[in-house]
């Protein structure tokens, strides 16, 4: 198997799991209830993984991880925020949020894996390790 259905197929499994996660936890009730979350994370989950596979900045592994650091320190805090200023609890802050991802991801690999092919960048990184 080649490195960008590897990728394709790996990607697509973790978007869908993600999604039932999400529903799972809180229903679809609790998705619709939080659906500006799913949105925004999808959004969000989109451009992390296009600046990523396009090396938009142009950044080495150590920024990288910082930058890495830096987005799970602000969603934490994102999530805090958002459980504070609406009635919605934490699960379902989650849930969505993880929904949301899914979708992005989903949505993301759809166009970079099915449409038009996987960036060079991302086969790359399957080449060097296996799954």
């Amino acid at each position: 198997m080649d490195a960008a259905r590897r990728v394709v197929l790996l990607e697509c499994g973790m978007g869908a799991l993600w999604i039932a996660l999400g529903a799972l936890n809180v229903g679809v009730a609790g998705l619709r209830e939080a659906w500006w979350l799913a949105l925004v994370a999808a959004v969000v989950t989109v451009a992390v993984a296009y600046v990523d596979e396009h090396d938009l900045f142009g950044w080495d592994d150590w920024r990288r991880y910082a930058a890495a650091i830096v987005c799970v320190v602000a969603a934490t805090v994102a999530v805090g925020l958002v459980v504070v200023a609406t009635e919605l609890v934490v699960l379902t802050v989650v849930s969505a949020a993880l929904a949301g991802m899914g979708v992005g991801l989903l949505s993301y690999r759809f166009v970079y894996g099915i449409v038009r092919p996987v960036p060079k960048s991302r086969r790359d990184a399957a080449e060097e390790r296996t799954v």
